[in-house]
């Protein structure tokens, strides 16, 4: 790629968010010219493989349903939660309009939309952004050795590290110390254990678990909690994750005893947001604009979703010419999406009741009131 290439769109991260902006602008405004950049980090270790059924929507929207049936990710028809009580209470997909979840082999899911956008009209680019900023008409992007590149308009999709939003001032705002330490582990795939057919979440006096089966014959096991309780006690250390795990009474009869496939990750997990004015012409998608508490399970909806709206945001901005309204307009709707899923968030921690002396459930609690 020679240097100062220009674009009318530069997508910085080809993750859902990144990969959904490029799809939904090659349908709103074809004609314009779109880069989407990937900074080569195909992290085979992630978190969030279930999705609810709503996921249907935005494909369908994006014209990807039939493809994604094609992609070997496995149904699911229920989560289940011990939640408020001790006992594993379910909430059945079939109650839903569009009836069945998915569990998805992340790795893959993100690869094929990534695919799919190239394959409508996106540019790739192997590039990590190092350097943003503001120019007359547009943005000038340092690539490094992929070189400089000027565009119209940029997005941010780079996820929780927001890497784009912070080279132009932005700084996200913190709101929880959730943090989650992963394993995951072969899965025995005997479906006679209770919930080896679900997502399942289990509350304990620290904080929350959650495992799941992926498609590829592997379990996912979470210990949700605080960042100061898991340092205090060293439970990112695998013999104390164990012992954690040993005291549950669902989560532990799912994973077993096996070793883990790779060692334990610490990944941030707690609701964050950019809450500051954005520059015209820059717009976060995904994780980069908000993150949602894992339990919410929708994190990849939020990515789709924002990618969408940013697209129709960038096609008023760059085709009508709408002085930045668009991009006002989407940041609002982001806030107010953050806010209502504060809303139900805090309504949702306030269901559990039985740890009131514990600083994770007093947290939350205070919080709500």
């Amino acid at each position: 790629m020679k240097d100062d290439a220009a674009w009318d769109v530069f997508i910085a991260g080809a993750g859902p968010a990144g990969a959904a902006t490029a799809l939904s602008l090659a349908a709103v405004a074809p004609g314009l010219r779109v880069c989407l950049s990937d900074a080569g980090r195909d992290e085979a270790f992630r978190v969030g493989e279930s999705v609810p059924p709503l996921i249907q929507r935005f494909l369908d929207h994006l014209g990807l349903w039939r493809s994604f049936l094609d992609q070997g990710h496995s149904p699911s028809f229920r989560t289940l939660s011990a939640w408020g009580g001790p006992l594993l209470e379910g909430n059945e997909f079939f109650l839903h309009v569009h009836n069945t979840g998915w569990r998805l082999d992340r790795v893959c899911f993100d690869r094929w939309l990534a695919a799919e956008a190239e394959r409508r009209g996106a540019i790739p680019l192997a590039a990590k952004v190092r350097g943003l900023s503001q120019e007359a008409g547009g943005w000038r992007i340092d690539c490094g050795g992929a070189g400089v590149h000027r565009a119209r308009c940029v997005v941010d999709a780079t996820g929780r590290a927001a890497s784009l939003s912070r080279l132009a001032g932005l700084r996200p705002v913190n709101h929880e110390r959730l943090v989650a330490c992963v394993g995951f582990f072969p899965d025995t795939g005997d479906m006679e254990r209770p919930g080896a057919d679900a997502a399942v979440v289990e509350a304990f006096r620290d904080g929350w678990w959650y495992t799941a089966a992926t498609p590829g014959g592997q379990r996912v096991a979470a210990l949700m909690a605080d960042s100061d309780w898991v340092r205090r006690l060293g439970a990112a250390r695998l013999d104390i994750w164990r012992e954690q795990l040993a005291a549950t009474r669902h989560v532990r009869i799912l994973v077993g005893r096996e070793p883990p496939l790779a060692p334990l990750r610490i990944w941030p997990a707690g609701s964050r947001c950019l809450d500051s004015p954005l520059p015209n012409g820059l717009l976060p998608v995904g994780d980069a604009a908000s993150s949602f508490d894992p339990l919410s399970s929708q994190g990849i909806l939020k990515a789709l979703r924002s990618g969408i709206f940013a697209s129709y945001a960038i096609a008023d901005g760059l085709l009508r010419a709408d002085g930045g309204r668009g991009c006002a307009r989407y940041a609002a709707l982001m806030r107010r999406e953050f806010h209502a899923y504060r809303s139900t968030h805090c309504d949702y921690y306030r269901q559990e009741q039985r740890w009131p002396e514990s600083p994770f459930w007093r947290r939350r609690h205070l919080e709500s009131r």
